[in-house]
């Protein structure tokens, strides 16, 4: 591992006595901070406001950048780039930007997924990042910096600034806490992004919720809820064998309560699994109960996976059945570069067995991605 500090989360605190010691006038250091948060720049040598001798110097004290863009893929026209970010010690984590023009009155928006951990230690059997175990979480910089890549394949690509940030890529946010709030607050802070564009995804760690409900960050919470009886919830979700149903949609609300910002419940349909009349039935009274909106996500293919979106007459008859509850049904965005949820890294590392009863066998291992730079 690197043992360079991160530029894009040291405090001032910390970074002064380093530029002290180069002997950098603090003019300098403004010039450095102010490059770091350009959507442009995302290496040291490409600040050329200073001097070449300057910047390897600096380049021994720090990383400018704790990711490396290894691969890129794009889909959707070119709208949807999803990026291969290669970390210290080697490790690898998915990052996708997509961007939305302005249209029918909508503002434009750029909406990074980040993600928190190197794969995923819940095991959810619809989620092809779940297949890959979990290998370590990512630090409060590598977070921070796969928003600053992002943000930069878009600027290359010609479109505008990052204006969301959604934390649904690989691995759970909130068993990696510490490393997640501070993300938030970093890119609150020097990129602008305010908390209320910021949405953190959960499988359902309640400790951990209740916990972020006491930051006095007006996040967006999203549950990651798929069932709404336990004995499926425990299938589709293992993590809710230890943090049980009710108690985490209590923790929502309470969550919801405290901040002041709508919950959202996310379902992923998935056929013949979680697309009954009954579920439908008690989403749309828990969404109502709870003042929340849905999100329903129809699953995205996985290769080897039994199980898939539900046909279009099961799907628009859920939906119908959801009336009354504020319902979204999102765009499946960059299936075809494998950049949809559940499809992280799949074919670039180890992966384990689905069972047709939605179980994991052992690892196994897959082919390499096809993707290029």
């Amino acid at each position: 591992m690197d043992g360079r500090p991160a530029l894009s989360t040291l405090s001032p605190d910390e970074l002064s006595p380093i530029l002290a010691e180069l002997g950098v006038p603090p003019w300098r250091g403004r010039q450095l901070t102010n490059a770091l948060w350009h959507p442009g720049v995302v290496a040291l040598h490409e600040v050329l406001q200073l001097p070449a001798r300057l910047r390897a110097r600096l380049d021994e004290r720090v990383r400018f950048c704790t990711v490396d863009e290894a691969i890129t893929t794009e889909a959707d026209s070119g709208l949807t780039v999803k990026l291969l970010c290669r970390l210290s010690g080697g490790e690898t984590v998915e990052t996708v930007a997509m961007e939305s023009p302005a249209h029918g009155g909508r503002r434009r928006r750029a909406t990074v997924c980040v993600s928190s951990q190197v794969g995923c230690a819940v095991g959810c059997p619809f989620c092809a990042t779940g297949r890959l175990g979990l290998r370590r979480d990512c630090t409060a910089a590598e977070i921070v910096d796969q928003v600053r890549v992002a943000g930069a394949a878009l600027h290359a690509r010609g479109l505008g600034p990052v204006t969301h940030v959604v934390y649904m890529g690989m691995g759970e946010p909130l068993a990696n806490y510490d490393a997640t709030v501070a993300s938030v607050r970093t890119l609150a802070a020097g990129m602008g992004i305010s908390p209320r564009r910021i949405t953190v995804s959960t499988s359902g760690v309640v400790p951990a919720i209740e916990r972020l409900a006491r930051e006095g960050l007006p996040l967006t919470l999203a549950i990651s809820l798929h069932a709404v009886d336990d004995p499926l919830r425990d299938r589709l979700v293992p993590l809710n064998r230890a943090h049980r149903l009710a108690a985490l949609v209590d923790a929502g609300a309470d969550y919801a309560r405290r901040t002041g910002r709508r919950l959202t419940f996310e379902w992923c349909l998935i056929g013949g699994v979680n697309d009954r009349p009954e579920d439908a039935d008690g989403l749309r009274l828990l969404a109502r109960r709870t003042h929340a909106h849905v999100n329903v996500i129809p699953m995205n293919r996985i290769d080897g996976s039994p199980w898939g979106p539900p046909d279009s007459a099961t799907t628009a008859a859920f939906l119908q059945r959801l009336q009354g509850a504020r319902t979204t049904v999102r765009d499946t965005r960059g299936g075809t570069a494998d950049a949809g949820c559940g499809q992280l890294r799949a074919a670039l590392e180890e992966r384990r067995e689905l069972r047709g009863d939605g179980s994991l066998g052992p690892p196994r291992r897959g082919a390499a991605a096809g993707a290029t730079r």
